[in-house]
């Protein structure tokens, strides 16, 4: 899908689902500008041909907006936000301290207002905008040990849905991606800590995973959801907004 001609800031664009958004939006044609925690983050900007980077850890204060900083001294401007975060702890509710829930707080939701709210304004002058938030498929139905993150990621799809019809005038469109099961870094770290949890292999807990929950038979690429994403930020989803994009592999069908 073409988005020649568009700059776009992609966050967490280092590893995992960002990356393959990022690169999708750039095959599309797209100036990019990611950001990542960690120094590898120069390399996979180096190899995308992303216009920039950042090194942006969004537990810090400021860091969000920091991050849009940049972006915008690099592009000139960004017609394209995907918000997008590394996951939070995993626990049963009675083992979360109160700072597990203030960093989920910082990385997932305040993240998400601060990047909007950075880049809404320019959005609204150019009459043109997306603003895509990659979630989780727990703000569609809450995942177990996942408390920290289904509350965070429910209160950016509640953002992304409360901002649909006051900026679709103005030629902005918001879309929630809710994926499950895409196979990354962070699904494999899940799946062991299940399996060290059950007393069982990474290898059964996977073919249980498999069996129970995914209708599909596979894991989902991370490209998968990167096409998803330069759809939606293409002129032919233009008529589309406000909507919950679940790339789960059929779990919620289930």
């Amino acid at each position: 899908m073409t988005v020649t001609g568009k700059r776009a800031l992609v966050t967490a664009g280092s590893s995992g689902i960002g990356a393959a958004v990022a690169a999708s939006l750039r095959a599309g044609g797209a100036e990019v500008f990611i950001t990542g925690t960690r120094p590898h983050t120069a390399d996979v900007a180096r190899d995308l041909g992303a216009a920039g980077w950042a090194i942006a850890d969004f537990t810090k204060p400021g860091a969000a907006t920091g991050a849009v900083r940049s972006a915008l001294d690099t592009l000139g401007g960004v017609d394209i936000l995907v918000s997008n975060t590394g996951g939070s702890r995993a626990a049963p509710a009675t083992e979360l301290a109160q700072a597990d829930w203030e960093s989920a707080y910082r990385l997932i939701l305040d993240s998400a207002i601060s990047l909007t709210n950075a880049v809404l304004p320019g959005m609204l002058a150019a009459g043109w905008g997306r603003l895509i938030y990659l979630t989780s498929v727990g703000v569609v139905r809450p995942l177990p040990r996942l408390h920290t993150s289904n509350v965070m990621r429910a209160g950016v799809a509640a953002l992304a849905r409360s901002l649909a019809g006051e900026v679709a005038p103005n030629g902005i469109t918001t879309h929630v991606i809710a994926p499950a099961h895409v196979d990354t870094a962070r699904r494999r770290a899940l799946v062991a800590a299940a399996a060290t949890s059950a007393g069982t292999s990474v290898e059964e807990t996977e073919r249980r995973q498999l069996a129970a929950e995914l209708p599909v038979g596979r894991w989902g690429r991370p490209e998968e959801v990167g096409e998803l994403v330069a759809y939606l930020c293409s002129e032919r989803a233009s008529f589309q907004t406000g909507s919950t994009h679940v790339v789960d592999g059929g779990m919620t069908s289930i």
